[in-house]
């Protein structure tokens, strides 16, 4: 696309559009109606008693239902201080015989703030809309409440649901509704925030929206104009942002043509006008939009993190064999203990092959400082003495004495410091009920010793885990166990300094242990993750930091 224009070094001028048109992505409902408006009337059924059409609370969320093809035409102010920048663009929808849709951004560059890159705002906008066009609901029913204020007067308000918000909408539970009818025929929708909120990185202290409608010559109910106003701060400066749509033509295949706007009808079929297409569809995840209409949250489909993970081990032993030769007794596996410590780093990619389905590889390094404290039976020396002894009497013993550690019970400490490559692959397993979730984790691993090139056994890791998400913070906490599958036998190569054998060594550990654990989300991208791990024989904390796209 050819850059028509520059820049601004002004944060604020660079708010989103679909920030400034309208906040009209929308949110899913709860699965059932929990309010009673009456003994007989919940939720929808409040909208079906006043003769209103069940798509009225989806036209705030998203104005691309109005038809299967669309033209709207959207403004936008943007006032700091004295200085008012304004752009304007035309929004083309067209709906192929498959369902496909083809969404494109029509313009004419000198209509365009030189200071803003607005089409790619617009797109971002248009984005968000399509995604949230097909929602079976955009409200909380229980929260529905009808007035009627006399002289054909009524008012019906609502609340946006805080389930299944998608991270960069989230802020839809801070607005409420309100629906004004007239002798049964609505006027106008206007929605407001409770409290300020954040968006990306800027604050909103007040929004306002009205939407006025208008009636075809068919009867259908669609948005005659759309307007927004926003004041807020950005990096500290304060910010006013004015938002205009009103549809141009509205195409149907049962209704036929309705122009609404003939003059800008006219200028949007002028072939010297850009255009922009919006690309709408992603591959991954499979089915999901399908997920995101019964009001699931979907994170996005990519990611890659980094991960840190510090863990320590007790490991008693069972056997000793060194280079094929058993030291059972020499040195008692049951008096020895082992203390581990292990620190790994590693990076993940990963992708929800379907909503409820994650896949991923690592690599990463693993240092490893391992201090053996063994009991030391004084058998060798025993053996010596009594073969001296046999020899020449008291020989043995005058041996002894000279080299006492060698005939007598002791203690050998033998420290070491190993490092290994690390590679693997995982996937994970979700679901989840309004606040509540579970999934499983599982990942094989395998290892190599630096300096060398086989690569070990690979080591099988399961973490089952229940959840509760705490909505308004876009965090979840959870419980759940963590099962490394350590083998009873512990055998490899180790080279360290001038020392170099192969062991195997019998081990009794205990693999699983407790998992608690936290996770944030971060925007609409970032997240942080931190796991305590505590069982009979180890412990661990992990940390990782991700970013999805």
């Amino acid at each position: 696309m050819n850059k028509l224009f520059q820049r601004s070094k002004v944060a604020a001028s660079l708010i989103p559009l679909s920030l400034l048109l309208t906040f009209s992505g929308g949110v899913v409902a709860e699965s059932k109606l929990e309010l009673e408006l009456s003994a007989d009337l919940k939720g929808k059924q409040v909208f079906e008693h006043y003769g209103l059409d069940e798509n009225i609370p989806k036209l705030a969320m998203s104005s691309l239902i109005q038809g299967e093809h669309l033209v709207e035409h959207a403004t936008r102010k943007v006032i700091i201080g004295d200085e008012v920048r304004e752009s304007s663009v035309f929004l083309v929808k067209n709906t192929d015989t498959k369902g496909n849709i083809d969404l494109r951004i029509k313009y004419n560059p000198e209509k365009l703030d030189g200071h803003e890159n607005v089409i790619d705002e617009i797109e971002s906008y248009t984005r968000t809309e399509y995604r949230l066009r097909n929602y079976a609901q955009s409200y909380d029913g229980s929260s529905v409440v009808a007035t009627d204020h006399g002289d054909g007067k009524v008012s019906i308000e609502f609340n946006y649901s805080k389930y299944g918000l998608p991270q960069d909408i989230a802020y839809f539970r801070h607005l409420s509704v309100e629906v004004k009818l007239v002798d049964g025929e609505p006027i106008t929708m206007v929605i407001t925030n409770n409290n300020p909120f954040n968006y990306d990185k800027y604050r909103v202290d007040t929004y306002h929206q009205i939407i006025g409608f208008r009636r075809l010559d068919s009867g259908k109910l669609v948005i005659a104009k759309k307007h927004v106003e926003i004041h807020g701060k950005a990096k500290k400066k304060p910010v006013s942002l004015i938002t205009t749509i009103e549809p141009v033509a509205i195409y149907d295949e049962d209704l036929g043509v309705n122009v609404l706007a003939h003059q800008r009808l006219e200028t949007v079929s002028d072939p010297r006008m850009h255009e922009e297409s919006v690309k709408l569809d992603r591959v991954f995840p499979l089915m999901g939009d399908m997920v995101r209409r019964q009001g699931i949250d979907l994170p996005l489909p990519f990611g890659i993190s980094a991960a840190y993970r510090n863990q320590n081990m007790n490991i008693p032993f069972t056997d000793f064999v060194i280079e094929g030769v058993g030291l059972n007794d020499l040195f008692d596996p049951l008096g020895s203990i082992g203390v581990v410590n292990a620190e790994s780093f590693t990076l993940r990619g990963d992708v929800n092959i379907l909503p409820f389905w994650n896949v991923y590889g690592l690599v990463g390094k693993i240092n490893v400082d391992a201090d053996v404290d063994a009991e030391y039976t004084g058998e060798a020396g025993q053996y010596i003495r009594d073969k001296l002894n046999n020899k020449l009497p008291h020989l043995g013993d005058a041996f002894c004495n000279k080299l006492y550690a060698l005939c007598n019970q002791g203690r050998l400490d033998v420290p070491l410091h190993l490092e290994y490559d690390l590679m693997g692959v995982g996937t994970t397993l979700s679901l989840g009920y309004r606040e509540f979730f579970a999934s499983v984790n599982g990942s094989y691993t395998t290892t190599r010793l630096k300096g060398t090139d086989n690569w070990g056994d690979g080591i099988i890791t399961v973490q089952p885990m229940l959840g509760y998400q705490l909505v308004d913070y876009r965090a979840q906490l959870f419980v759940g166990a963590e099962y490394q599958g350590l083998d009873a036998r512990m055998d490899g190569h180790v080279v360290a300094g001038d020392i170099e054998f192969d062991y195997d060594i019998g081990v009794k550990l205990n693999n699983w242990a407790y998992l608690v654990g936290f996770n944030k989300q971060i925007g609409k991208n970032y997240n942080i993750t931190a796991l305590y791990n505590k069982g009979e024989t180890r412990d661990a904390i992990t940390v990782n930091f991700g970013y999805r796209f």
